[in-house]
């Protein structure tokens, strides 16, 4: 089982670079710009965060969707290429009505709405998500195994799913043809991702549109729109990214008067607030005439150099990471409730280890830090500080965990220095080319 899915997430990495790398060679020929060094780090980051949680989460999700189909399931369905399509379709419509309460109930709209604050829309927002969104996506496929889905149909049909957004977020495919009447097409998810009036809440599908069409949430495109939120987003911080809209709904919770007004600010719409509280302004800038400018988070050539390696470094310790191998079980398609819960025992005996918390935590505060120096905040040089100091001494005691070659530590701790003392020269260029502005 474990195989398998190793083998679709492969493809789907693959799939995802192949239509990245035509997507920026389409932009340069086009002479377009759908993506700008900030906003695809940000969508990285986030999706590093999201994935660091999962892969503590999917462990218990499996374990909980095998001891289902195998103990309460009424019936079970067998596996043939029928029912891995029907199977699909089922994943499909849950997806639907996962997406679409997600714009419609506001605690579950702070999860997905990461998602949508970039006003850039490309391959890499696909990554753009929200770890939160992993425990909501949970509550509605965790029906599956009740259905008689065995646990390899529902993570595949998962995957799958997953992959066909690489083809919905590709920016430079118009229409496609009759594939336009039955499946989500990149032109259907542009509405969605839009926030002009006219397309706001439409085409929830992500495979099959006849889901919205069925539904009454379908729009087609009419002229390509404008991305993001209505409210504005501007920061390059993948942690404000999936938290800005929490602290938001507490911030007008603590405001409004009775427990009803509170209560309801989490699960009545986006566009509620209480009468005694109002929305929080908006935070994105005009122009001259009172129009909407584009949030594009700009660097340097040589600010730019340093914040890609560093994201990249950030990028290679989380592959790291999901290359951590535990004792898998046997089986093709379910497994025995005793061979699952012996993988989930050694699986969390494995990455609850020092050495494995302080990998994912140290990959969190890089992320952390970078997002941090990226909106040039301040302080951000200390934090950076702190952080390429943290790679300097976790990462040698990981390693001598693992039984790495020492050699190893002495390329860290001397790239570590080499980072700080380039961090250090760009801080400086900026403070003196504001000392010399001012």
């Amino acid at each position: 089982m474990l195989s398998t899915i190793k083998l679709i997430f492969t493809v789907g990495i693959v799939i995802a670079l192949i239509m990245i790398t035509l997507e920026l060679f389409l932009s340069k020929v086009k002479k377009k710009r759908v993506y700008t060094l900030a906003d695809t780090l940000t969508n990285l980051s986030s999706g590093m965060i999201e994935r660091s949680f999962d892969i503590f989460i999917a462990i218990g999700f499996f374990f909980i969707v095998n001891y289902i189909y195998q103990y309460l399931a009424p019936w079970k369905i067998p596996s043939n290429p029928f029912t891995w399509f029907l199977a699909l379709l089922t994943t499909d419509f849950l997806a639907y009505w996962h997406h679409r309460l997600s714009h419609e109930i506001n605690f579950l709209w702070a999860a997905h709405v990461t998602h949508h604050s970039s006003e850039e829309l490309n391959v890499t927002t696909v990554f753009r998500v929200s770890f939160v969104a992993v425990l909501n996506r949970a509550a509605f496929f965790i029906w599956m195994p009740f259905m008689g889905f065995d646990p390899l149909t529902i993570v595949t049909t998962g995957m799958f799913l997953g992959i066909y957004q690489f083809f919905t977020h590709f920016r430079f495919i118009n229409k496609v043809g009759i594939f336009e009447i039955f499946m989500s097409t990149p032109s259907h998810h542009r509405v969605h991702h839009s926030r002009n009036e006219k397309y706001l809440d439409k085409n929830y599908a992500h495979i099959f549109i006849f889901w919205d069409k069925l539904f009454g949430t379908f729009m087609p495109e009419e002229e390509e729109p404008d991305f993001g939120i209505t409210s504005g987003f501007e920061s390059s911080n993948a942690f404000n990214a999936t938290f800005d809209y929490w602290k938001n709904m507490f911030i007008r919770a603590s405001r409004t008067k009775g427990l009803k007004n509170k209560i309801h600010v989490f699960v009545k719409g986006p566009e509620y607030t209480p009468d005694d509280t109002p929305h929080l302004p908006p935070v994105y800038k005009v122009d001259k005439e009172g129009k909407r400018i584009q949030y594009r988070n700009l660097f340097n050539i040589e600010k730019s150099i340093y914040i890609l390696i560093n994201v990249l470094t950030s990028f290679g310790l989380f592959f790291w990471l999901t290359r951590i191998i535990v004792k898998k079980p046997g089986g093709g398609g379910a497994v025995s409730i005793e061979e699952a819960r012996l993988f989930l025992e050694n699986a969390y005996d494995f990455i609850f280890q020092p050495h494995i918390l302080m990998l994912v935590g140290l990959i969190l505060f890089s992320i952390l830090a970078q997002g941090l120096f990226m909106d040039g905040e301040k302080g951000s040089g200390i934090i950076e500080a702190i952080h390429l100091i943290a790679m300097a001494t976790i990462l040698p005691f990981i390693f001598s965990q693992i039984g790495y070659p020492a050699y190893l530590t002495k390329i860290v701790i001397a790239g570590s220095a080499i980072m700080l003392a380039w961090m250090l020269k760009i801080k400086y260029d900026e403070k003196k080319l504001v000392t010399q502005n001012s």
